[in-house]
């Protein structure tokens, strides 16, 4: 048997770890923090799960000589450190491993994917992107999730391991559109969180949430994605998790700014920095570069840079001129 290797300890990778162990797999679960892990070793427990342990026969370490015996790498790292955890693995990736990326964003600076960026910082590997609608409380607590599994080589045997989890994975091959929907989605999250914050109702928020899909489509559109991605499980499937789910911490983050407190304070009280707030600027200067508009990521950059109130951005929005729907 194949041993996986799941880098990175945050809730998705360690639920994935948790998940994939007692589904009877070889798994390690491996972060760079020693300080950390050596707390995960002793407790089992994550900060944000702790209401699910993590198995005790699990392999916990932050020796990277531990990744060199998996030829299958989760990697479930936030998307604005990808590149130097994977200067720091390169030479650990076994040859043609299978890469399984759980990481949603795109990279400040250079404007890549996760797979842009693994192709630069780590040795030849098959790449596979996993999402979908999954927060890791409901998938412990053994709940269905649905994702969808996009790459372009043999994902048979690695569909199966996943679909012994609570995880019911479906194929597909459109990597692009799959890591945008990702992506974008928690940037549109963080505006229907100021929705909910300013009490604007169930109509302004369906409202922002479907013209949200549509600048994620548009987007896609410019980078070749294919349209049929954004209705799927990786779209609206996970946009809808997101913008709706009291798990949501981009949305959390969209509710806390609207009350007034900025991104510093949200991320010391939380621990954590929503991925949405690292990748709206980058959509932004992405979709700029593509001439594509994305109204809605602007208006969440100009929130969270301190440089428009809620209030206005949100008006701005709902003020603009209304054309064709497509």
């Amino acid at each position: 048997m194949s041993r996986i290797a799941v880098i990175g300890t945050g809730t998705w990778g360690c639920a994935l770890a948790s998940m994939l162990h007692q589904a009877g797999d070889d798994v390690v679960l491996w972060g760079r923090r020693a300080p950390f892990i050596e707390e995960l070793l002793h407790t089992r427990l994550h900060p944000r799960l702790s209401q699910h342990p993590l198995p005790k026969q699990l392999v916990i370490s932050s020796d990277a000589a531990v990744c060199a015996t998996a030829d299958i790498w989760i990697w479930a790292v936030p998307t604005q450190h990808t590149r130097a955890m994977a200067q720091h693995l390169a030479t650990w990736l076994p040859p043609a491993a299978q890469v399984v990326s759980v990481s949603k964003g795109i990279e400040q600076g250079s404007l890549l994917r996760i797979s842009q960026i693994l192709a630069e910082g780590l040795p030849p590997h098959h790449f596979y992107c996993l999402s979908g609608p999954s927060h890791a409380e409901e998938v412990l607590a053994g709940q269905v999730a649905g994702l969808v599994l996009a790459g372009h080589g043999e994902s048979s045997d690695l569909q199966y391991r996943l679909n012994q989890t609570p995880l019911r994975v479906y194929r597909g091959d459109d990597v692009t559109g799959v890591e945008l929907a990702g992506a974008l989605k928690n940037v549109i999250a963080i505006a229907a969180g100021c929705v909910d914050a300013l009490a604007l109702g169930d109509n302004v928020k369906a409202t922002l949430v479907t013209r949200g899909l549509a600048e994620m489509r548009r987007l896609g559109r410019a980078l070749g994605a294919d349209d049929h991605t954004f209705a799927g499980l990786a779209g609206i499937g996970d946009l809808l998790t997101t913008c709706y789910s009291k798990h949501g911490r981009n949305r959390a983050l969209g509710t806390a700014i609207a009350s007034g407190k900025d991104l510093t304070e949200f991320c010391s009280q939380t621990g954590t920095v929503p991925e949405g707030a690292w990748t709206a600027q980058a959509a932004v200067a992405l979709a700029t570069a593509h001439a594509v508009e994305l109204p809605i990521a602007q208006e969440v950059v100009a929130v969270l840079e301190g440089t428009c109130p809620v209030s206005t951005a949100m008006r701005r929005l709902l003020q603009r001129h209304a054309g064709d729907e497509s």
